[in-house]
């Protein structure tokens, strides 16, 4: 099949079909060691010493392939071995015969040889001249020109090239023709043919000018642009690589289709294959040459410690190249080809097209999860932390922010030599990162793309990866790494004794970006997706890859209770136990507050586990207007669940799960239950103060009892507006409740009563809510048992008794202000109580009566005799049946006689609390 490229090459030789034959005709007459004869006009970089005329230099004619010219060679197709080369000839190379290139050959490997000494301080030094190393140049570049000029090749590809490349009949012929369609095919050729391309292509890939075609559109190019630079080894095509925004379209094509070329063998990559030389013996020395295997071995091991800085920075070369055209690489090349073309609509040519394409590795990257075949995933991932890791391999955010790195990042190199993990790789990335605020638009936007998309794994979090490989093998190591479950697993560890420093500044780094924006958290902005458009739409419309800030996620936190999606709940949970934790992670409180944390809280070690929040509550009457109204309403968020309180955790970690490990977080459920357990004699003293101080600021802000904030809101907003606007700290807002106590709601009341209870609960003198009481407390309780303060509920429990006391007399012991606050937090009705217990009792009593006249056993019991089951069986079912049916007729008639207001009998006595405001 006859390739673009070569049918555009044709189309010229019709064109020009008499300049060809003219050139033929010249190719011809010349010799091979006249630097002429392939109309190569060498950049005057180096200028050789004169050749000195060899003796009886014997001269043929040779036209082995019939529709190429005939050629007339030297020496039997070889360099002069008395020219310029006699003492390398005389020294090494004594032995080898005259002809078909075989002195030509021994002189290139010590060529060779000498390159590899160069970059190995401690090899032998091999001593080849500048003029010897010219005039092999020279004979290959003439060589090169026309395929009857190189023998050997000549009569290995006879029949392929017959087979494949017999088109000058038509079009003419033009110089290296026939050598360049043979080179595009070498799949395709006979083992002898194919092992004489390969010793061509390493050829023209030790000196540009041995290539024609890249000669012809190079030269111009190499003559302005690498100046100075010594031909051979490489060094040249290595310029115009650096250079390559600057070349020409047609040195740029053509010096890519050498790179495609070349791509498969490390050998045909001069300046990695000379620099690498002992790497590859001491990580690759297993590895055979071909299909990229060396290549991708040493890129596997530039990290590894003995990975010389001279080949790492060939390989990292090399990879650059890679990521800039998917068809460098040639396992990537097969193994995702059909994923290539089904995903990214890519329908062109894979071998013959002429320019990068960086559109493809980017595309497969985009769908990396909906990629099929295992093999091309892994690859394709392996090219995302590549360029995770090094701005150099992310060519998106390379080009665009081109221009921002030399003005902000121009001294920071992309990874440091000793590869630092906490300072070295991904340096680059991280400096554009920290000067978000001063890139351009593009570069912003790119940057901010790249950050989204590198959220979703660890592996492409490559400082905290490195940083967190203890971490992630003690803690993580069956989490799979993709949806940021191993970063979630790390953050949930982060507090652990055993967490590295490191690894704790990289984790913490990355939940500062992640509460940035919440495009940055990839799970919560996964599983919100609709919800952030339902009731966030249009929150934030940062555009040009700027930043939310932290509005969408602070909308969804205080839009928590309208959220329908599980996993989005309890990803926003998850988002506010961030900000608890680490103040830096509310990025509106952070900014808020930083004046009074760099005031009030700077010898705070560690920012973790609510740390800081706890200093500058401390602080509360003194900080500044903006964080106090930052730290209530995170107080509010704190109240919801006991999960958000850090402190509180910590401190009551041996009590939750002793009391309430049954008790499910939410709803100020846990908080509740530890507090009702405050006067068990099994609780400890730190966790008894945590909650009785907790309780105590309660009292100061009605929005700090989720039950009665949510309970209670109409009512505020109908009653208590102006109290609760003025957001103050001295209980206003509860006041104003309790002294319009019958006009909300029996929902409110309960949880208002409750909350007062709970005031009583846990009295201390001078609190906000219970104040109006002390005088009476110390009078009626303080003085007759001075102790009574320190046990919880026994102060309330004296106010209530002295309440009852009033309410039979008919003269109040309180004040009246004291009066109305106990009347609201007066206990449950202990009527309808003790009826409830007296039916269990009497259920109890009938079946002990049926067990002694019968002999049945019909109740279990414990050790000390206590009922704790029922057992019915046979007939005695039956009489348990009965025995239920009683107890139901029982509770109808017991429920009729409460709905229809019939008074109990004598000793009960029903009193009737007048409406109004108190």
């Amino acid at each position: 099949m006859i390739s673009r490229r070569m049918l555009l090459a044709a189309l010229l030789g019709t064109l020009a079909c008499f300049a060809y034959g003219q050139e033929a005709a010249q190719a011809a007459n010349t010799t091979a060691v006249d630097s002429t004869a392939a109309k190569v006009d060498p950049a005057p970089v180096v200028t050789p010493a004169p050749v000195p005329e060899a003796k009886a230099v014997d001269v043929t004619t040779v036209q082995e392939i019939s529709f190429a010219p005939a050629a007339q060679v030297a020496n039997h197709d070889d360099i002069d071995p008395t020219g310029n080369c006699l003492p390398e000839v005389k020294k090494y190379c004594a032995d080898v015969t005259v002809g078909e290139g075989h002195i030509a050959d021994c002189v290139s490997d010590l060529i060779t040889e000498a390159e590899v000494s160069d970059a190995e301080t401690d090899a032998e030094p091999v001593e080849v001249s500048d003029a010897c190393r010219e005039e092999v140049f020279q004979y290959k570049i003439g060589r090169n020109s026309n395929i009857n000029k190189n023998i050997p090749l000549a009569k290995a590809c006879k029949v392929d090239a017959e087979k494949h490349c017999n088109i000058t009949w038509f079009f003419g012929y033009k110089s290296g023709q026939i050598i360049s369609c043979l080179r595009e095919i070498k799949e395709q050729l006979a083992p002898a043919c194919g092992k004489q391309i390969f010793k061509l292509q390493i050829d023209a890939a030790t000196d540009f000018r041995s290539d024609p075609q890249l000669y012809e559109s190079c030269k111009d190019d190499a003559e302005t642009l690498c100046q100075g630079i010594k031909f051979g080894g490489g060094r040249v095509q290595a310029c115009l690589r650096d250079k390559r925004m600057q070349l020409s379209w047609a040195c740029e094509e053509q010096l890519f289709r050498q790179e495609l070329e070349d791509s498969d063998d490390i050998r045909l990559s001069v300046r990695l294959y000379t620099r690498c030389i002992r790497e590859k013996r001491k990580f690759c020395a297993e590895v055979e040459p071909g299909s990229a295997k060396v290549k991708d071995c040493l890129e596997t091991h530039r990290k590894d410690e003995g990975f010389g800085s001279d080949c790492r920075e060939q390989v990292d070369l090399m990879v650059e190249q890679r990521v800039r055209d998917f068809r460098l690489d040639s396992r990537l090349r097969t193994t995702c080809e059909s994923d290539i073309y089904n995903m990214c609509a890519f329908f062109g040519d894979v071998d013959t097209l002429d320019t990068e394409d960086t559109s493809v590795i980017r595309c497969l990257q985009d769908y990396m999860n909906e990629i099929t075949s295992a093999p091309c995933r892994s690859l394709v991932r392996k090219y995302k932390e590549l360029a995770s890791e090094d701005i150099r391999f992310d060519v998106p955010l390379a080009e665009a922010c081109y221009e921002d790195r030399q003005r902000l990042c121009a001294t920071v190199p992309p990874v440091s030599e000793e590869l630092d993990v906490g300072q070295g790789s991904a340096r680059v990335i991280r400096c554009l990162t920290n000067g978000r605020d001063k890139l351009s638009a593009l570069c912003r936007a790119t940057l901010f793309d790249e950050e989204v998309r590198f959220s979703e794994n660890i592996d492409f979090q490559y400082p905290m990866k490195v940083a967190c490989m203890k971490e992630l093998d003690l803690y993580c190591k069956d989490v799979p790494h993709g949806e940021a479950r191993a970063i979630r697993c790390l953050q949930d560890h982060q507090e652990e004794t055993d967490f590295s420093k490191d690894c704790k500044k990289q984790v913490e780094q990355y939940e500062l970006e992640a509460t940035s924006d919440y495009r940055l958290n990839f799970r919560l902005s996964k599983a919100c997706q609709e919800e952030i458009q339902s009731l966030c739409g249009s929150t934030c419309a940062a555009e040009g890859g700027s930043t939310c800030g932290g509005t969408v996620l602070r909308c969804l936190t205080e839009k928590k209770d309208e959220i329908k999606s599980e996993t989005c709940t309890k990803e926003v949970l998850y988002f506010e136990k961030m900000e608890v934790s680490n103040f830096n992670n509310d990025v509106l409180l952070a900014a808020a507050c930083r004046g009074d944390v760099e005031k009030f809280c700077a010898s705070v070690q560690s920012a973790g586990e609510g740390r800081v929040h706890e200093c500058l509550r401390s602080h509360r009457t003194e900080l500044s207007d903006t964080c106090r109204r930052e730290e209530l309403l995170l107080e509010e968020h704190e109240a919801d669940t006991v999960e958000l309180r850090p402190g509180l955790l910590r401190i009551c970690r041996a009590e939750r799960r002793a009391f309430c490990g049954t008790v499910d977080p939410g709803e100020a459920r846990v908080f509740r239950c530890l507090a009702e357990k405050l006067s068990d004699p099994d609780f400890g003293d730190a966790c008894r103060k945590e909650i009785v101080d907790k309780l105590q600021r309660r009292q100061a802000n009605w929005k700090l009892d989720p039950i009665l904030r949510k309970s209670c809101r109409a009512a505020v907003a109908e009653l208590c507006t102006a109290e609760d606007a003025a957001n103050s700290e001295e209980g206003l807002v509860y006041k104003c409740l309790a002294n319009h106590y019958f006009d909300v709601d029996q929902v409110c009341q309960k949880e208002l009563g409750r909350a007062v209870h709970m005031a009583f609960y846990v009295w201390q003198q001078g609190a906000v809510l219970t104040a109006d009481c002390d005088a009476d407390v110390k009078k009626l309780c303080l003085d007759e048992r001075p102790n009574m303060a320190s046990t919880p509920g026994a102060v309330g429990t004296c106010l209530a008794g002295k309440l009852e006391e009033s309410t039979k007399s008919g003269v109040s012991l309180l004040a009246d202000k004291c009066h109305a606050l106990v009347d609201v937090a007066e206990p449950p009705n202990m009527k309808v109580a003790f009826d409830a217990s007296l039916t269990v009792a009497l259920l109890q009593s009938q079946l002990v009566a049926v067990e002694q006249s019968t002999g049945l056993t019909m109740l279990t019991r414990d050790t000390q005799g206590n009922a704790q089951a029922l057992t019915l069986t046979g007939w005695t079912a039956l009489l348990g049946i009965a025995s239920m049916v009683v107890l139901v007729l029982f509770g109808a008639n017991y429920g009729y006689r409460q709905y229809r207001g019939v008074p109990d009998q004598a000793g009960y006595t029903l009193v009737v609390k007048g409406k109004g405001g108190r």
